[in-house]
């Protein structure tokens, strides 16, 4: 058994050389679509040609040029800002750049399609979005900017949340601003920053609770009942032998060393038998959280 277990000071700034970059990268006539890792990060870019109804709420949009074309997916939900930080909405012949998440899973199909965490669409409004890293001081990874923050600056999640600087530390972000001091490091003070994580899920913290709490019988990777149920939102009772949990008209019941349980009325059955661990702690094989995951996500 294995346990697995922004706004700079202003006297700096009006007497300092300020330069004021490009929203986007410069692009060739022959390439008007980028693709660029960056971080954990794709960068792709281009115009927008066409947008279709999916499903209620989803959308394709059609990215396509002479020589490349693409597509992504996007919702009600995902997040559109403009080159200033403003929310948009997206439409024909809009320019665009796009920050995917390059560890998730990607459909594996020709023109590559990607679904977004965050679409920048370019605007008439003054101001540049460029995706950093930094560390405490709140200087870049290439140690050429650093940036400062104030109580005005804007600093969310992909979530909408607000969120201290300290969450920027180590992270992806999107800053937005409009100029910056002409100095080694450059400097600049960000109107807006957006930390490129969402807030997790209670599915996303049962699986982190899983992770973390786990144990390895007979090549099954078990994990602790009561805290993935609850954490689901199931209500736990137990008198030490017999294990209940429910929500709503789903029940199931589940015994200490028995390999069969029930799920509402029906039979069904474990590789391996449940099993006292750790003190007071029952311990299930993880199929068992993927039909409560699965049970969560239907209800």
């Amino acid at each position: 058994m294995k346990k697995y277990a922004s706004i700079l000071m202003a006297s700096a700034l009006m007497s300092s050389v300020f330069l004021q970059p490009a929203v986007f990268a410069e692009r060739s006539e022959d390439s008007v679509v980028e693709e660029k890792q960056q971080d954990h990060f794709i960068k792709v870019t281009g115009e927008i040609v066409s947008i279709q109804q999916e499903s209620k709420g989803n959308y394709y949009a059609t990215v396509k040029t002479d020589k490349e074309e693409f597509g992504f997916y996007f919702d009600n939900q995902t997040l559109v800002l403009d080159n200033a930080g403003n929310k948009v909405e997206l439409a024909k012949g809009l320019e665009f750049m796009a920050f995917v998440d390059a560890r998730k899973p990607m459909i594996m199909i020709y023109p590559p399609r990607y679904s977004p965490d965050v679409i920048i669409v370019q605007s008439k409004n003054p101001g540049t979005v460029e995706l950093q890293r930094f560390n405490k001081q709140l200087l870049n990874e290439k140690g050429d900017l650093v940036i400062h923050v104030t109580d005005e600056t804007k600093i969310h999640n992909l979530s909408g949340k607000k969120v201290s600087k300290d969450a920027m530390v180590d992270k992806d972000v999107l800053i937005f601003y409009e100029i910056v001091l002409e100095s080694y490091p450059a400097q600049t003070g960000p109107n807006k920053v957006v930390v490129l994580e969402k807030e997790k899920s209670t599915i996303d913290k049962a699986i982190d609770i899983a992770n973390k709490d786990s144990y390895e019988v007979d090549g099954v990777t078990m994990v602790p009942l009561r805290r993935v149920a609850e954490q689901l939102g199931y209500k736990v009772e137990s008198n030490g032998k017999v294990t209940v949990i429910s929500k709503g008209n789903m029940s199931f019941t589940i015994t200490l060393g028995v390999k069969h349980y029930g799920y509402n009325k029906a039979l069904r059955y474990f590789e391996v038998e449940p099993a006292l661990l750790e003190t007071g702690k029952t311990y299930v094989p993880y199929e068992l959280l993927e039909q409560l995951i699965e049970l969560t996500e239907i209800n």
